[in-house]
């Protein structure tokens, strides 16, 4: 295990309250708003468990091709990001060499990088803007990017990542877990796929609503595919996850069309709570990086209201809280629990 603590609620702590997930509105795993769609949970029930699933995953493999428009070659599909996240730093990193890291930042992309010898290079960003001088990245074999960033939001260019590439020497390992619902056109695979210092990691839980199905895939120039493939043990994704994951491959484009609602939200989250005081990151995803005062208390606050947010002490930040953007008839809701859990902190 790698000892980095993720948020959400648990189920102990949910008990302990006298409830349960169902009794509360979840807003701290930024999912799509919509939840899952039913013919992804029914082709997981529906697959038989008394024959073997194809051992790379093949059919998953081509069907994700398909739906982006890539060679197979480039594609590797693994069991969730963090488990492609793990495989590249085995594959690309070896004792003694140099990882950089954007902090606040998910917090495996450093274990990863320890885990297989490397020296982590933090190139910490500041709030409330948590702006990233691409040019001032270091050298360093592999360089983590979260584009758009967890938690903060922050985006970059296309023209950022080969100049991130290009300053640092090294490869560009792309978290692109939470591309689909940002305010552009998706670029990273495409990127991925022509050039050889560039990976990007795909995440299909977010958009599909599915973290309980450990989905995802690394898209790659074919040379770098086969390395990774060759470190991944057979049957590494199960039959219900590669069910799922064809189906929700060919939903992809009508999940991403259906985020206007949620980017609209998002905006009158953001105006909400801007106009009451409160600073908020520059977010462009599914989720907002809100500054509370004390975030333990405010996420207890709200949690009193049956609201679950994510207190951002975990990646450094303990003043803020991270805020999925909830179902559009829960946001007025939501823009006040907040406000109010916030005087409720103070008192």
């Amino acid at each position: 295990m790698s000892g980095v603590e993720h948020g959400g609620a648990q189920d102990a702590e949910l008990a302990a309250l006298g409830l349960s997930a169902l009794d509360v509105l979840d807003l701290s795993a930024n999912l799509h708003p919509d939840g899952p769609d039913p013919a992804v949970i029914e082709a997981a029930r529906s697959v038989r468990l008394d024959r073997y699933p194809h051992a790379e995953a093949l059919p998953l493999r081509e069907a994700i091709a398909r739906a982006h428009g890539l060679d197979p070659a480039t594609v590797l599909p693994t069991p969730g990001g963090t488990a492609a996240i793990h495989l590249i730093a085995r594959a690309l990193l070896k004792t003694g060499d140099r990882a950089a890291v954007v902090p606040p930042a998910f917090g495996e992309y450093a274990a990863a990088a320890r885990s297989a010898g490397a020296a982590v290079i933090e190139v910490p960003v500041t709030p409330p803007a948590f702006h990233l001088d691409v040019a001032a990245l270091p050298r360093a074999a592999v360089t983590f990017l979260c584009i758009p960033d967890n938690p903060t939001g922050r985006d970059l260019t296309r023209a950022e990542v080969l100049q991130a590439a290009e300053v640092s020497g090294g490869t560009v390992v792309i978290d692109a877990a939470y591309e689909p619902f940002a305010d552009r056109a998706p670029f990273a695979s495409d990127l991925a796929r022509s050039n050889a210092n560039v990976v990007t990691v795909h995440s299909m839980t977010k958009l599909h609503a599915v973290p309980g199905l450990r989905l995802g895939y690394v898209v790659a120039a074919p040379p770098v595919i086969a390395l990774l493939a060759s470190l991944q043990h057979s049957w590494a994704l199960d039959a219900p996850s590669i069910a799922a994951g064809i189906v929700a491959a060919s939903q992809h484009e009508a999940r991403r069309a259906a985020l206007a609602s949620m980017r609209e939200t998002r905006e009158v989250l953001r105006a909400r709570w801007e106009a009451a005081g409160r600073a908020v990151a520059p977010g462009v995803a599914n989720f907002l990086l809100v500054h509370v005062g004390d975030a333990r208390r405010v996420r207890t606050a709200l949690l009193g209201r049956r609201i679950v947010v994510r207190d951002a002490s975990s990646f450094g930040l303990p003043e803020w809280v991270r805020v999925a953007v909830p179902p559009a008839t829960r946001c007025d809701e939501v823009a006040s629990a907040l406000l109010a859990a916030v005087e409720a902190a103070r008192a």
